[in-house]
């Protein structure tokens, strides 16, 4: 089944803009960490480790434990997913009724959008069990490095050393700070993708069903390669030849590029005698490429002064010249927003 030029450039756009809204949590969830290895730091400084006694070092690692668990707690609190939901649902009502000329699209219940103000799921397990998943994790090599120090007789400058990283030398931080990354960039992707699939759930007298797009390239996964293209009825059944289940849709991993666009009904299906939009589809079984519904085919068909505020002007140049890959361009870090600048986006 086909999907609409301009309904795809709507999703893909408000794609993108939350691309940058990931990498600006990621930036604030980098503020945090670097309070936290200071914080550490400065505890190890002003502690003669390896001189105390081992009981009196056991106390040591509980008070910087509790200072570990206290940061992951307001890196986790930081997150604002009703806000960023309501932003993606009302940008999706909008786009999708300029595109189809339709003003009577709903958006999802208040009791949705209330719920991801306790927590959001993630791979089957609540957000803030990762968060506390990383801090526990960090707990452990925190502790870990200690001790060894404590065995090997090492100063705290030498401890200090193996836990934020010198010389050349990755310390445990620099672990923390990539987990963290990933999880900000899935935790928020998933929120967005959940809030266009309940919103498209939301509007099935236009709405027929959904199609994966994949960023396809050098570092798109097998399951994301398996799944491009794959369409669903909004019972997210398997539609079309290229029959796959649905298995939660995306993302489908950690660090996921992929989104899903809506297929809509026809203009006669919906009893409309008014011409129909233009229509494309992807390389499948089916038939010919199109390099229409892809990452790149939709910011070509933007002006450069376009390309330019979406990815920063530099990126912007590196892609026209063929420099930086689909990874590159999705990844938001050219142009991070804010919520609120995030927000003022919307039309």
């Amino acid at each position: 089944m086909p999907v609409y030029v301009d309904i795809f450039d709507e999703v893909l756009e408000n794609a993108l803009l939350v691309f940058r809204y990931a990498a600006g949590q990621r930036h604030q969830t980098y503020e945090f960490l670097v309070e936290l290895e200071k914080e550490l730091v400065s505890l190890l400084a002003a502690e003669a480790v390896t001189e105390r006694q081992r009981r009196r070092v056991e106390t040591f690692l509980q008070q910087t434990g509790k200072v570990i668990d206290r940061k992951y707690r307001e890196i986790f609190k930081s997150f604002e997913y009703e806000q960023l939901a309501k932003y993606v649902a009302n940008d999706m009502r909008y786009g999708i009724g300029v595109a189809l000329g339709i003003d009577a699209l709903y958006l999802p219940t208040d009791h949705y959008f209330k719920s991801l103000n306790s927590d959001v799921m993630l791979f089957g397990a609540p957000t803030a069990d990762w968060w506390r998943g990383q801090s526990e994790d960090l707990q452990f090599k925190f502790s870990q490095q200690v001790r060894m120090g404590l065995q090997s007789g090492e100063t705290n400058q030498q401890i200090i050393n193996r836990i934020v990283g010198k010389g050349g030398e990755i310390g445990i931080m620099d672990g923390a700070r990539k987990n963290a990354a990933t999880l900000v960039q899935t935790s928020v992707q998933n929120v967005a993708n959940d809030a266009r699939r309940e919103t498209f759930k939301a509007n099935t007298d236009v709405i027929t069903g959904i199609q994966q797009v994949s960023t396809l390239d050098s570092h798109t996964s097998l399951v994301c390669i398996a799944y491009s293209e794959c369409q669903w009825d909004m019972d997210f059944k398997p539609i079309g030849k290229k029959k796959k289940p649905y298995n939660n849709g995306v993302p489908r991993h950690f660090n996921c590029r992929s989104v899903e666009v809506p297929i809509t009904k026809t203009f006669k299906e919906m009893g409309l005698n008014i011409p129909e939009f233009k229509m494309t589809t992807r390389a499948s079984d089916e038939g010919p490429v199109s390099a229409d519904l892809t990452f790149d085919g939709f910011l070509k068909r933007k002006p450069q002064s376009y390309q330019d505020e979406m990815l920063g002007k530099g990126r912007a140049d590196l892609w026209r010249a063929g420099k930086i890959t689909l990874k590159d361009l999705v990844d938001g870090n050219g142009r991070p927003l804010t919520l609120s600048e995030l927000k003022a986006k919307r039309r």
